[in-house]
């Protein structure tokens, strides 16, 4: 089931200005064939593959789809296929006409801006036998953040009801190739917006409402993580990288810890001259102490007798300093004596 075709004239197939082939979609279709049947008549549609060598004819259907022509079967999808539902035909035509979509990945906004996104082209040969036809297969650019992690390439699966096979999972994993699971949810389910009296333009307003809101963002899911060689070998190189930064810090901060070991003993040699030179001075303080201690007793034993010699001089001057007095006394009284009797010597004298 399709909702797209290219279309091939009496002259071939039908190109735009760039000389890529024309899409049309089936709204466009089921319109020409209800209003210009001599237009829809000369045309023959076919699938979109961009290799004519795989086209195949396509029929435009009235319930709003494009259905292959003949009943060849197409490469097995390991029964996990969704391609019968119109849901799932419109979200893979519209994401493959999307240069870059916003996938959401574990909560986190990751856009992928592809060089090359095909829609059910990329046909997928493992070595054990088993082939896939992916939803949508591209190659997106440098600047993501998986592009060394992936080789640059993604799967894009679209589940409507059927999710991916363990087997599948696992054979794209083994070969290196990542699988983006995105879920129909019903915000972006398309059947029960048609409406029998105008399929044509309820399909293409519901394309158009789904195509604006998967533009914003969409939710996936990561299926196949694999590591590309490249990756393996950026991360080893960038492991021997870290490896010799770290020995070479380790050198470093080995040569400072030695030297600050080093510092460290030299000081400790100083402290320990200085604590030592300091025990011998606090002896050299104690002995003076303890001469100084010895030298004021006998100071104050020495100070004691002078004050015992000076008290018994003080006693002996205080005595002689009486005696002075009482001689000194003696001798004014012995002059006042002589003083008496010469007067009366000369009374005696002047009565003669």
């Amino acid at each position: 089931m399709k909702i797209w075709a290219c279309a091939k004239g009496p002259t071939g197939y039908i190109n735009r200005e760039d000389g890529r082939y024309r899409l049309y979609f089936i709204w466009q279709v089921l319109k020409m064939r209800r209003e210009n049947p001599s237009e829809f008549n000369a045309l023959t549609f076919f699938s979109t593959h961009s290799r004519e060598d795989k086209r195949r004819e396509m029929v435009a259907v009235k319930n709003g789809y494009f259905r292959y022509k003949s009943n060849e079967v197409q490469v097995a999808r390991s029964g996990d296929s969704d391609g019968e539902t119109l849901s799932h035909a419109t979200l893979i035509t519209i994401l493959a006409q999307l240069e870059t979509i916003n996938f959401v990945i574990n909560n986190e906004l990751v856009p992928f801006t592809f060089t090359r996104l095909v829609a059910e082209e990329a046909h997928l040969k493992f070595g054990n036998g088993n082939s896939y036809i992916p939803d949508l297969y591209g190659e997106f650019t440098a600047n993501n953040p998986y592009y060394k992690k992936w080789g640059g390439k993604v799967a894009i699966e679209v589940c409507y009801a059927n999710p991916c096979s363990i087997q599948k999972i696992a054979d794209f994993r083994d070969h290196g190739i990542p699988i983006l699971e995105v879920k129909i949810t019903d915000g972006i389910k398309v059947e029960k917006y048609i409406r029998s009296d105008d399929v044509e333009g309820s399909l293409e307003k519901r394309y158009q409402q789904i195509a604006e809101i998967v533009s914003r963002q969409l939710y996936c899911k990561v299926l196949s993580d694999p590591v590309s060689t490249r990756f393996h070998q950026d991360y080893v190189r960038q492991f021997e990288k870290e490896r010799v930064e770290l020995i070479d810090k380790n050198k470093h901060e080995t040569m400072l810890l030695f030297k600050k070991y080093r510092d460290t003993e030299s000081i400790v040699v100083t402290v320990t001259k200085e604590r030592d030179e300091l025990v011998v001075a606090k002896d050299l303080v104690e002995k003076e102490k303890n001469e100084l201690a010895t030298n004021a007793g006998e100071l104050s034993q020495s100070f004691n007798e002078l004050e015992g010699e000076l008290a018994k001089y003080k006693k002996g001057y205080a005595q002689k300093f009486h005696e002075v007095n009482g001689l000194k006394e003696e001798l004014e009284r012995e002059r006042e004596g002589r003083g008496v009797w010469t007067r009366i010597k000369k009374i005696f004298m002047s009565d003669a």
